[in-house]
């Protein structure tokens, strides 16, 4: 199946009301290897103004990207659902770090927030680039997480331009639970009455790369 980004997210409220996710960048020997021979490449797509020897270019190349990606500390995820409204922010060593997100139920508007949580000081609609994406449903790969049923569900992002080809999106979904699926990560609802507990996110030219998130706590 194909879908268009513009799909209209889900109404209906639900509970758990809030969620703690583990966000880490997992990388295998080959995953390593991979990034390291795609390092030049991808940064002289880029930055690319007058060839590979430009400075920028150098400057660039001599950022340890691999080190960046692969060592990264873990940060976490609070999601919390407040009437119609859901909030996010982010943790690094039990410190809060940047500001909180907000997504309204039944929009696709991602709204940006001070820490008070009274000034709203920036926008983004998440299907402004109506992106297309292919979606697959296994419910027969099944699992248990924190009590509720899960089964497998694939989205990738069709990106022919982009060096490293499609965004691939690999998450245990339930429909057990009915929130956003960009309560968690900035992306929109393509199946609905369905919430992820984990989400693993990978390029397509770069495999032994990903982006995981896990939950950790729920109420």
């Amino acid at each position: 199946m194909v879908f268009s980004s513009s799909f209209i997210t889900a109404q209906n409220t639900s509970e758990p009301t809030n969620f703690v996710f583990k966000k880490s960048m997992v990388a295998s020997q080959n995953g390593i290897s991979n990034l390291e021979r795609k390092h030049d490449s991808l940064i002289d797509a880029m930055v690319n103004p007058n060839g590979k020897d430009s400075l920028m270019n150098k400057q660039l190349k001599e950022l340890q990207m691999t080190d960046f990606l692969t060592q990264s500390p873990d940060t976490e995820i609070y999601v919390e659902v407040q009437n119609d409204s859901v909030w996010r922010y982010k943790k690094l060593k039990g410190e809060m770090i940047g500001d909180y997100l907000m997504i309204l139920k039944n929009t696709g508007i991602l709204n940006y927030y001070d820490r008070s949580k009274s000034i709203n000081y920036d926008k983004y609609d998440l299907f402004a680039g109506n992106n297309v994406y292919e979606i697959s449903e296994d419910r027969n790969d099944r699992k248990e997480i924190k009590g509720y049923d899960y089964f497998k569900l694939r989205l990738v992002k069709i990106d022919e331009e982009s060096d490293l080809r499609n965004l691939i999106y690999e998450m245990y979904v339930t429909d057990q639970i009915d929130l956003p699926i960009h309560s968690v990560i900035n992306l929109g609802k393509f199946l609905p009455k369905t919430f992820p507990m984990e989400i693993k996110i990978s390029e397509e030219e770069l495999p032994g790369m990903a982006e995981v998130y896990e939950i950790i706590e729920i109420e």
